[in-house]
């Protein structure tokens, strides 16, 4: 029995009154074809859930989550929004290290080299608080205008001088410690999770050396920018031909 709890805790809203927009269960899953196979950690996943803006839409769109991930065990949290979903996440988890994963990513598995368990051990060992997966290629731009080569040959990392809500392994001890009290404190939305929290905790590290291309997607569950616009459709797309590959390979 693996002893060792990873959790893995995906944050999502009813954006739509349509559930078929509903991206959830593609990043659960996506999570678990990278990282799920062959880790010594048994992973607990919860997926955090706010009903607004479309509450009498809530059932309807934890419907399609679960007929989603019938193979993927989870708890349901409902929340009152981001905020509220991340600080409790950080309240409930039983591990050491969680990621925290926004219902519209998934994860690029050809540039991600690295097993789960490994990266755990070298967040320990290299005493790091947190560590990010880009949704561009590792170079300076938004909250990595700081960002230089760090780790080594073998586990390359880039040091950068902010921190972002996008896909990330955390140290939950360390967030418990310094950034829960400062989220359910009073300033705790002018502290946000992203720019305001620099201002406390400064910058972290990203997944890959300098360079490296992007080993996220932003699928856009607001459906606002045209060009992840065609990656969700491009992904779904492949998606929906795997799952039928698979279920012909089934009945033969």
């Amino acid at each position: 029995m693996k002893s060792e709890v990873f959790n893995l805790n995906v944050f999502t809203n009813v954006a739509s009154r349509d559930p078929s927009h509903c991206l959830a269960q593609h990043a659960v899953r996506s999570f678990f074809d990278v990282f799920g196979k062959d880790s010594r950690h048994r992973i607990v996943t919860r997926i955090f859930i706010d009903p607004n803006p479309n509450p009498d839409m809530f059932e309807p769109w934890v419907a399609t989550i679960r007929d989603g991930l019938p193979d993927i065990p989870f708890e349901l949290v409902q929340t009152n929004g981001m905020l509220d979903g991340f600080a409790r996440s950080l309240e409930v988890c039983e591990g050491d290290y969680a990621m925290q994963l926004e219902h519209d990513f998934v994860f690029v598995k050809s540039r991600i080299h690295h097993s789960l368990d490994r990266m755990v051990d070298e967040m320990r060992t290299r005493g790091i608080d947190y560590l990010r997966f880009n949704k561009r290629r590792n170079r300076p731009a938004a909250f990595d205008l700081g960002l230089e080569p760090a780790g080594d040959a073998d586990f390359p990392l880039c040091r950068i001088s902010g921190r972002s809500n996008n896909p990330h392994i955390l140290d939950i001890a360390r967030y418990r410690e310094v950034v829960l009290p400062l989220l359910k404190g009073p300033d705790g939305r002018s502290v946000g999770l992203e720019g305001g929290l620099c201002r406390y905790v400064g910058g972290g590290y990203i997944y890959g050396p300098y360079g490296h291309g992007r080993t996220v997607g932003h699928l856009d569950g607001r459906r606002l920018r045209f060009s992840d616009g065609i990656r969700r459709r491009l992904y779904l797309l492949g998606e929906t031909l795997s799952r039928r590959s698979q279920r012909s390979q089934t009945n033969l």
